[in-house]
């Protein structure tokens, strides 16, 4: 699943992730789990889903074979939102079923003890289709012929129990056969192909799918609707792009990006894909978590899969094919090899993260994702750095928390540390492990160990000593270096957005790969742990940036790098201006330190080190108040910085020029925009207005069209948005909507999200970028619908009331948030809430302590 999921959404967007305070023991005993009793240890289900989709709802019937370990009286099984009709175990009828809807199971009393071994249990229920984007729901669209739905699941962490009855837990591995119901002239998807289809009465037909391997409930996938599906083989098996009728142009990219995936995969982990077909299905519109990795049947948002050659930019060419490369890697870490708990999920979604960079340096090296992954190692250090973080490997408990664990330490800490680690071993050897590792456990579940074992007995280093300081504790190491008699010392102590927080926790250390270099010397690799002696003259640490570290240079030292910041390398460049700007918002350092290194960047320096640079500025500016004179001054200081680079660029693009000048360039001119260029907007309105250029170009031209937009431009733009029959043009449009800077049609949008005008799935992402864009007048909008239900799922309205609260500096909306909190948030679920409280208060902090800095570095520049 890729990191669109509750609490990761918050870190994807500038807000911090929630966790508790200071390191614990990181997997809780079994008995203290949410776990179902062992009465009957599942080995086959066989399923018959009779959906209703006019009418929201559908019948099931399940068999279920397995085995009882010992005699009991009654079977406990995994069942939410469902009625059970009738029960039988081995033909007999049960005496009874008591559901225990809060922890989603269902006790089945039998009327006889069953005997220990072999048992046959058939059950027959029905159930609600939901309009959201989780267990089983329908999809409305529009289309040429009109309204259109699907239907389809997203079943993980724990919403299959919404689906059927059966043992919703990952370690509980059986096979499954699917047979299902579908409208005649609509098809049918499911983990498997099809092996047969049967005419029915009444316009529908019976497609049975084959028997698939032994899996998690969470990766079972059904699927129905008007799709079309083009195919090809790769390495033997039929891999296809399905999508809603009409799309096939779009669907050619991913089709030739998940073929090469495949075979790239298949060489990578020494394991071939086991499965006949792999299916990417693409939703009509937007679904919670962004896609899911179903074993054999990937279903993915609509942008997250299709690329028009057409309104497509390059960015979004790179995003289509790390989500696809994402969730193909969880067919191997996930899907055939499986964490026995939800307190191992960084298996799955840090590999996968990691996983996805790997793969683009491979098949794209062109376009240096590899350097772009800086970016999610900040975005993990960011959430890491709260006073309410925890550690990698954090205990899980309720299927709340197993929610809730799908968040940026999981995904973006877990790959960093998975990144570290690799460069640490060395790849060859590190990919030798991996390959052990997935010999030794496919189609079983297990523990992190099991991995960094195998990786250590072929790297012969203290693989699984590293890996563990970076998993069982929280918090990102704090590099201290000071000046020494023949270089520098460093001492480690933890980085904390809030450094009075750590008072009282006790001190921390880690064995950290870590390079060093000093200037015109070669690298040196050490293994810090604690403190350490450099020799040489003002050395670089954490070249290259790998190591999950902060590192805090004194005044003199953090002078002399800036100056050499055109000399050092493009990671190099990226990692001391993340760390200057959270170690300025924090206290540890001049908040101006930032700027001192990004105004030292050449105008030719890498593109992506310039994207990092204008999204750093982007987000100084977000800190001051809505039209203040601090952030007009800033602002202005803000396109001097950017004057050189937007020159170098151009405003046209060059011939053969790399892909990623063309992103640079659109953020450029979006950023010089925001910043008050009134050419920049004028520009943007020409284009938009005749509606030419590249993709790239009418793409920003309508951010930023929408963006400094009036009331009668929001409506014109909202009309549009209405009147195309393309789910992916509606969705564009809405998203730069949602940037609108009025107050006041930013809290329009707000309404507009909560309605039905949106695009399905739309409205998590809109309320977000709206909280971004406007804080509290979007909190102000939001605030009066809490006491109902939203139009979310509700476990990720939790993530997204907080997510837009999140945003604000005022001390106000801490009682707001907590207020919602307690009214409609179990208290053991309530992480959402810490994290915007520590996001609020850290904003208030930074308006107070480092905006003057940074205010008095633009004034004398």
């Amino acid at each position: 699943m890729q990191l669109f999921r509750v609490l990761g959404a918050c870190a994807l967007l500038g807000f911090a992730s929630p966790a508790v305070a200071a390191p614990k023991a990181a997997k809780p005993s079994a008995d203290v789990r949410q776990v179902l009793p062992v009465t009957l240890v599942p080995a086959h289900y066989d399923l018959h889903l009779m959906p209703d989709a006019e009418h929201l709802t559908f019948k099931g019937e399940i068999t279920v074979t397995g085995d009882a370990p010992k005699p009991t009286t009654r079977i406990v099984l995994n069942a939410k939102g469902l009625t059970l009709d009738a029960v039988t175990l081995d033909g007999v009828k049960a005496a009874g079923v008591t559901l225990e809807p809060k922890l989603g199971r269902a006790v089945i009393r039998l009327a006889k003890p069953a005997a220990a071994g072999p048992h046959r249990l058939a059950i027959a229920y029905h159930g609600p289709i939901t309009t959201g984007t989780l267990g089983l729901f329908a999809m409305d669209y529009d289309s040429p012929a009109g309204k259109r739905r699907t239907l389809a699941t997203n079943l993980e962490p724990t919403f299959a129990r919404q689906v059927f009855p059966g043992w919703d837990e990952p370690a509980l591995k059986a096979t499954m056969t699917l047979t299902a119901d579908v409208p005649a002239d609509q098809q049918a998807y499911g983990n498997m192909p099809a092996a047969a289809t049967t005419p029915l009465p009444g316009g529908l037909k019976r497609v049975r799918f084959a028997q698939s391997p032994r899996m998690s409930t969470y990766l079972f996938f059904f699927g129905s609707g008007d799709y079309e599906r083009i195919h090809q083989q790769v390495d033997g098996v039929d891999v296809g792009i399905v999508f809603k009728r009409g799309d096939m142009a779009k669907a050619q990219y991913a089709l030739s990006q998940a073929s090469a995936l495949l075979h790239y995969y298949n060489g990578y982990f020494g394991v071939p894909y086991p499965l006949p077909k792999l299916d990417l299905i693409a939703a009509p519109g937007q679904i919670e978590g962004g896609s899911m990795e179903n074993w054999g049947a990937i279903f993915y948002s609509q942008d997250h899969l299709l690329f028009d050659p057409k309104a497509s930019t390059e960015r979004e060419r790179q995003e289509v094919f790390l989500v696809v490369s994402h969730e193909m890697a969880h067919q191997w870490f996930g899907d055939l090899v499986t964490m026995a708990w939800w307190d191992n999920l960084w298996l799955n979604e840090g590999f996968a993260r990691w996983m996805q960079t790997h793969a683009a340096d491979a098949l794209h090296p062109e376009w240096k994702t590899g350097l772009q992954a800086a970016n999610i190692f900040e975005d993990g250090k960011r959430t890491d750095a709260q006073t309410a973080t925890h550690p990698v490997l954090q205990p899980v408990v309720t299927a709340e928390q197993a929610l809730q664990a799908f968040d940026s330490i999981t995904y973006d800490k877990g790959a960093s540390v998975i990144t570290m680690l690799e460069d640490y071993v060395g790849a060859d050897r590190f990919r030798d492990g991996v390959r052990r590792y997935m010999k030794a456990h496919a189609f079983h579940n297990t523990v992190d160990s099991d991995l960094w074992s195998e990786v250590q007995a072929v790297a012969g280093k203290p693989v699984l000593q590293v890996e563990r300081d970076f998993t069982r504790q929280a918090g990102v190491p704090l590099i201290k270096v000071a000046a020494g008699k023949d270089g520098v010392e460093l001492t480690e102590g933890r980085f904390a957005e809030d450094p009075a927080s750590l008072k009282g926790v006790p001190p921390q250390t880690w064995h950290i790969p870590l390079m060093v270099a000093a200037r015109r010397a070669a690298p040196q690799r050490i293994l810090l742990a604690g403190s350490a002696a450099v020799p040489g003259g003002a050395p670089l640490i954490n070249a290259g940036g790998l190591a999950y570290a902060r590192v805090a240079y004194p005044p003199a030292l953090a002078g002399a790098l800036a100056e050499r910041m055109g000399e050092l390398s493009a990671m190099d460049q990226i990692n001391l201006m993340n760390d200057a700007w959270a170690l300025g918002e924090s206290g540890y350092a001049p908040a101006s330190n930032a700027l001192a290194f990004l105004s030292r960047l050449p105008p030719e320096a890498e593109p992506v080190v310039w994207l990092r640079a204008v999204a750093l500025l982007t987000d100084i500016d977000s800190n001051y108040p809505t039209g203040s004179p601090a952030r007009a001054a800033f602002r202005a200081g803000a396109l001097k910085l950017l004057d050189r680079v937007s020159g170098y660029v151009g405003a046209a693009p060059r011939p053969d020029e790399a892909g990623n000048v063309a992103s640079l360039r659109a953020s450029l001119w979006t950023a010089r925009a925001r910043f008050g260029d009134a050419e920049a907007v004028a520009r943007a309105r020409r284009i938009f207005a005749a509606n030419e250029g590249s993709a790239a170009d009418r793409r920003a031209a309508l951010v930023i069209v929408a963006q400094t937009a009036d009331a009668a431009t929001f409506d014109a733009l909202l009309a549009r948005a209405k009147a195309t029959q393309d789910p992916q043009e509606k969705a564009r449009i809405f998203s730069a909507l949602a940037r609108v800077d009025d107050p006041a049609l930013s809290a329009r949008l707000v309404e507009l999200a909560l309605g039905p005008d949106v695009p399905a799935g739309a409205a998590p992402g809109l309320l977000f970028t709206a909280g971004i864009a406007n804080p509290d007048a979007a909190w102000a909008a939001l605030k009066p619908h809490l006491a109902g239900k939203l139009p979310i799922d509700e476990e990720e309205a939790w993530i997204v009331v907080s997510g837009v609260a999140a945003n604000s500096a005022d001390p106000q909306r801490i009682a707001d948030i907590e207020a919602y909190g307690a009214a409609h948030i179990p208290p053991d679920a309530r992480r959402p809430i810490e994290s915007a409280v520590g996001s609020i208060k850290l904003n208030g902090r930074v308006r107070r302590d480092a905006l003057p800095d940074i205010d008095r570095w633009i004034a004398s520049h």
